[in-house]
């Protein structure tokens, strides 16, 4: 099979970020489809890196990261010369859509658009997938049998308000331990280390999507000696994989470097005496202004002075002279904020900057993203929120510091917020609300209109469009989580 590998452009604002021209090519989740399946045949191309036609492929294989993705996603049919619609794809006549990823939890929207949906993981579905389309091709008969096989949606076949489909959870999770799999631009090497988090923060899918797993420090020491010296250790937190120190060592031993991010400021400085490389940006998630919605949201353990304390220290940590720099991812708009929060914040970030004084001034960006109740975790009940661009524009009052240099980036608008909220819970209207948005300017509440869901609160006793799909963690466990953060939340408003 030969194949179209696309992200919706999903690279495209780190490209813009980081100043690169040379397109990066396949995303790491269709790198490790294309190692699965290269045993059964399969051969995936990046639609950055052809110039053939989408008609002389057999699939379209799709990896979404989240709705906002999707945004583009009539842009990218007409690119390709295939017709948006199903319907409207003769069969036999048309490569078939595969499609994929964290952000299709809810896969719905896209229920009119693609042709078949693997839920969950790849690793055990797409072997069978694929020696399926070796005897038949791209024919009915070949989606009747696809229907069949675990953890596989193929919308034509599966009607959802009748059907359930069992979310597919991969044991084996070592393909790019096994093999050399390169997708950032300067082509180093990325090894899955774990996957998943062993944190449940209640906004973040990364703990509530499947079970942590994680591969084996001897096997991942072992694929390190030969190959790129640059690496990239994936995983949700790589500091809190249980042989991290374990695999650090052997690495250092050989001379490898991880070029990799994390995602826990605190898991990172439980191993002090590693060596950072200056070349290296670490990214945080700190998420909310204040410890109080922090702990409500999952994050209790990063008090403001321990977000001081561990920053500092990280600081220090960085080789080389003015060269280290770190992020803080943040979301704006979490229930439970107020406006006077941003006070609050800027007073930590000028403790961090008083602490370091009189030492190496250090880099420190700050990331601003609205909230979106994510399909799958428990705050998909929640209203979406706004105020990205607002509040880094608000920060601007902690930016020219001497010893702590930061530097504020907005995330989405209001408006795109608000829409990739409706998106993401839509059913099949959705695919209506991506031909409307390829079509001109579409207010919030107009999406809100076309999809038939809005963007505010849902009652955690109402229908969502993904409950066809009996996923790893069941949504008994997805409300007990939603009552907690409600009742924290509730708490320390109440001592305000």
């Amino acid at each position: 099979m030969k194949a179209i590998g696309s992200s919706f452009s999903a690279w495209k604002s780190i490209e813009k970020q980081e100043g690169v021209r040379k397109p990066h090519g396949l995303v790491f989740s269709l790198a490790v489809i294309a190692e699965i399946g290269k045993p059964h045949g399969l051969e995936i191309v990046a639609e950055e890196e052809t110039e053939l036609p989408a008609a002389d492929f057999d699939a379209i294989m799709i990896s979404v990261l989240d709705s906002r993705c999707m945004i583009g996603a009539v842009q990218h049919f007409r690119r390709w010369g295939v017709p948006f619609r199903r319907k409207d794809r003769a069969a036999g006549k048309w490569p078939l859509v595969w499609c994929g990823g964290q952000g299709v939890h809810n896969p719905r929207p896209l229920g009119d658009v693609c042709d078949l949906f693997v839920i969950g993981d790849a690793e055990d579905p797409l072997p069978e997938l694929l020696g399926l389309w070796e005897k038949r091709g791209n024919g009915a008969w070949f989606l009747d049998a696809a229907s069949m096989v675990p953890g596989v949606w193929v919308p034509s076949r599966h009607d959802p308000r009748e059907c359930r489909i069992a979310q597919s959870v991969a044991r084996d999770i070592g393909a790019s331990v096994r093999s050399q799999i390169s997708v950032s631009y300067n082509r180093n090497r990325r090894i899955e280390i774990a996957r998943g988090c062993r944190s449940k923060c209640a906004y973040c899918s990364l703990g509530w999507r499947a079970p942590y797993r994680e591969n084996g420090a001897d096997g991942i020491i072992e694929s390190l000696g030969s190959g790129h010296k640059q690496v990239h250790f994936q995983a949700g937190d790589a500091e809190s994989h249980s042989e991290i120190a374990k695999i650090r060592d052997a690495a250092e031993a050989i001379g490898c470097i991880d070029q990799g991010w994390t995602g826990r400021v605190d898991s990172l400085m439980t191993n002090p005496d590693q060596t950072i490389p200056s070349t290296k940006r670490y990214a945080f998630g700190v998420e909310a202004m204040t410890y109080r919605v922090r702990r409500a949201v999952g994050k209790g353990y990063l008090t403001d002075d321990r977000l001081v304390d561990d920053t500092c220290d990280f600081f220090s940590m960085i080789e080389g002279d003015n060269k280290g720099r770190g992020a803080w991812h943040m979301i704006a708009g979490l229930p439970g904020e107020r406006r006077y929060d941003t006070l609050s914040f800027a007073s930590v970030i000028k403790k961090i900057d008083s602490k370091r004084r009189g030492r190496t001034p250090r880099n420190l960006s700050i990331h601003w993203q609205p909230f979106q109740p994510q399909p799958g975790t428990p705050m998909q009940w929640f209203p979406s929120g706004v105020g990205a661009q607002k509040l880094a524009s608000s920060m601007r009052c902690a930016e020219g510091l001497p010893w702590c240099r930061v530097r504020n980036i907005a995330g989405r608008t209001d408006s795109m917020a608000l829409i990739c909220s409706v998106l993401a819970r839509s059913d099949e209207r959705g695919a209506k609300l991506l031909e409307a948005l390829d079509a001109g300017p579409v207010s919030p509440a107009q999406a809100a209109e076309i999809a038939g869901v809005g963007f505010g609160p849902l009652s955690p006793d109402a229908e969502l469009p993904w409950d066809f799909v009996d996923h790893f963690f069941a949504r008994s466990a997805l409300e007990k989580a939603y009552a907690t953060v409600v009742k924290r939340l509730g708490d320390e408003l109440a001592k305000e």
